[in-house]
């Protein structure tokens, strides 16, 4: 268990446009030192969801800076399978919405789109089904603003 401190001003202003992610890095300073498997002295990224509900609609952690493909599901594949990963290309701006060249839940879904979470989980911090989200990422594809790379599981 991780004591985490969040501000409420922050997930405020960080719900204005969509959803709030909270990126936390720590590490225990005090493992274990008897058990060999204790990897809690390495350094922790913790990834915090909240929606305009202030529901935490999903946590991610990992060790490092990114997360392994272990991390991202790879081992709940079949073999021969593979994992899809949505990647913001092309950054766009609340002012996006407001003109409406996007909508407000694709704007929401381009938020997550950051690397660290596969396609389903987007849809599962999103609260979408997967075929919608797929939907999203096509158009969204279209228009230049995201790329979904594919990894092998094997």
């Amino acid at each position: 268990m991780v004591a985490l401190r969040l501000d409420k001003k922050e997930i405020i202003n960080g719900l204005k446009m969509g959803i709030y992610t909270k990126e936390y890095k720590h590490r225990n300073l005090y493992p274990d030192p008897d058990e060999l498997d204790d990897l809690s002295g390495e350094e922790h990224t913790i990834y915090i969801y909240i929606n305009e509900n202030y529901d935490i609609t999903g946590v991610r952690s990992f060790f490092g800076e990114t997360p392994s493909m272990s991390d991202m599901g790879a081992k709940t594949i079949e073999e021969g399978g593979e994992v899809r990963i949505p990647v913001v290309i092309k950054e766009v701006t609340p002012l996006s919405v407001q003109l409406g060249m996007l909508s407000m839940n694709e704007y929401k879904v381009l938020k997550v789109c950051d690397g660290r979470n596969t396609l389903v989980q987007v849809a599962q911090i999103n609260q979408k089904p997967v075929e919608e989200i797929e939907k999203m990422m096509e158009k969204l594809h279209k228009k230049g603003l995201v790329d979904v790379i594919k990894r092998s599981a094997a």
